[in-house]
Formats: structure tokens, sequence, C-alpha cells
């Protein structure tokens, strides 16, 4: 067993499949399945079961899932800090603000260019919340934005200040034809026979947490749409072709009917992160006084 076989796990999770997996990791199927095989009786028991429209963790297997991102992340952490110690990074240039994608990032961009106005300010959106730290760690950035959702490892930032910006439930799209486009508050197990637009690449784990939160509602979403980003999946559902996962504000999601779970089974946590030595250390702490109140990305 090695790192690999932990990443062929996860891929296998996210994707939902067998053929999908394959894909994503340019295997033949029948390859993949002959690993995946392997690594199930490494671990003694079925990870996955197998369905006809995908495959879904085990008790075992959604214990080995969080176990394997938590180790991965750590061993991305060990090259990450050998790394700089291998080759120290250069005393940063320009202050950078490193983040995935939020609305957070460019509100709060905006204000570090109104508080330093003569330096130079760079922003990076990565893909997930491990890129930006990762970023952090090598002294690239100095702040970074990440997310967290409900069942999916959040990444370990324990050499870091953190602080808490919003926690926001993740509405789900529906076309206004939709049988269920007429109701405030629905339910997750209400849309066990719906067609969904996967979430996209810089989605951060919403689609595992999306995934982990139907199983429990009792069916497996049936993603059949991949690679959308939003304003993609937007026009796929105001078509009438798929359900879809979205966020805040509707106006980004033009056609698009905005509905709330009536459980919070999902949600997004938005959490800055920083070095104590940052040079954005003061406004990072500043920004509990309610700096950044009147700019809330859903503020009516």
């Amino acid at each position: 067993m090695g790192l690999r076989h932990l990443r062929i796990v996860l891929t296998v999770a996210e994707s939902g499949s067998i053929s999908h997996a394959a894909a994503t990791l340019k295997i033949a199927q029948s390859g993949l399945s002959t690993q995946l095989r392997r690594i199930e009786q490494e671990f003694g028991g079925p990870l996955f079961r197998r369905r006809p429209n995908g495959v879904v963790p085990t008790e075992l297997g959604v214990h080995v899932l969080g176990r394997a991102r938590q180790l991965l992340d750590e061993f991305g952490d060990l090259l990450a800090t050998a790394r700089t110690l291998a080759q120290p990074a250069e005393p940063p240039r320009a202050v950078g603000l490193g983040g995935v994608d939020n609305p957070w990032v460019p509100l709060i961009a905006a204000l570090i260019r109104e508080r330093l106005p003569h330096h130079e300010q760079l922003t990076y959106l990565e893909p997930s919340s491990q890129a930006v730290l990762e970023l952090l760690r090598t002294e690239k950035i100095a702040l970074a934005v990440i997310s967290e959702f409900p069942d999916v490892v959040p990444p370990a930032v324990p050499e870091f200040a953190v602080r808490d910006l919003d926690t926001e439930p993740v509405l789900i799209g529906l076309s206004p034809g939709h049988r269920l486009a007429h109701r405030q508050l629905i339910t997750l197990e209400e849309l066990a026979e719906d067609t969904w637009v996967a979430p996209g690449d810089r989605s951060d784990g919403l689609g595992l947490s999306l995934r982990i939160a139907c199983e429990r509602a009792g069916f497996t979403p049936r993603f059949r749409y991949f690679g959308a980003d939003q304003t993609t999946a937007a026009a796929i559902v105001s078509a009438g072709n798929a359900i879809g996962a979205f966020f805040a504000p509707g106006d980004h999601c033009p056609g698009v009917s905005l509905k709330r779970l009536a459980n919070g089974r999902l949600w997004r946590r938005t959490r800055l992160v920083w070095d104590a030595e940052s040079p954005l250390a003061g406004l990072a702490e500043d920004l509990d006084s309610g700096a950044l109140d009147w700019r809330r990305p859903y503020a009516s």
C-alpha cells in the first residue's frame, strides 16, 4: 500500500463510479477494478458497494476515505515544508492573497489595496484549500481564504492563526418548471430521482460532501454532467436538464430557482488563515471588528 492507492480510493469516491474514476486517472476500467480489489483486500473488506448507477462508500470506506484525505494532506505538508527548507523562498516582493472560488476573496483583495496602497497586491485562485495553504506555507502569499464542508476532513492548520468569516448554506438550483420550484424549503429526500450536475473542479470538497449527504438521505445522486463551472451549470439547470448545488446570490444564476434545504445538511464555512509573522496579520486580526460587515458577499 502506498499514497497512490489512497489517491485511487479518493478518486473513485469523488467520481461516484469506476468508469468515471478510470477516465480521470487515465487508466483502463478493468485495470482500475483490479487495483481496487487488491486495495480492498489490504484493508480487509470492501470499501464500496457496487450499484447499477455507480458506487457508494461502505462504513469501512467512509472511515478509510476520511483518514486517507488526512494522510495525503499531511504528506502534502511534508513536501511543502521540505521544499521550503531545501530552497528557502525569497522575501515576497508583493503582498499575496490566495483563496478558493469564493466571493470573500475579491472583497478582501479590495480591502488590502485600500489599507496598503503602496504595495503591489497579487491574488491567487486555487482549486482546493490545500493548494492555497501550500502557497501560504511557502510564503508565496500572506493571507489565505479556505473552505470547509460537512463530512469532509478539513485541511490541518495547527501552525496558523485562523478566523471564521462566514457559514452559508449550500442551495439547490432547480429550473422554474421543476415540480418543487414553488417551495421555499425542500429536502434531499425529495430529490432522489433527479439528475444532477456534479460540482465543478473548483468546488473544493463540495462534491464529496453532497454525495455523503445524499447517501444519508437514502440515495446516491445521479451525476450526469461533469466539469461544468457555475455559469454552465446554471444554464443546464435552467433548461430543465438537471439540478445542481449553488451558492447565493441568485443573480449569478439567471433562470435558476435557488432553494434552501430544510434540514441544513449542506453548508460552506469560509475561514481566513495567516501566519503570526504575516505582513497582513494586523489586517486579518482587524476583520472581527466588522471591517468587512458592510461588504458581506450576500448582503442585501
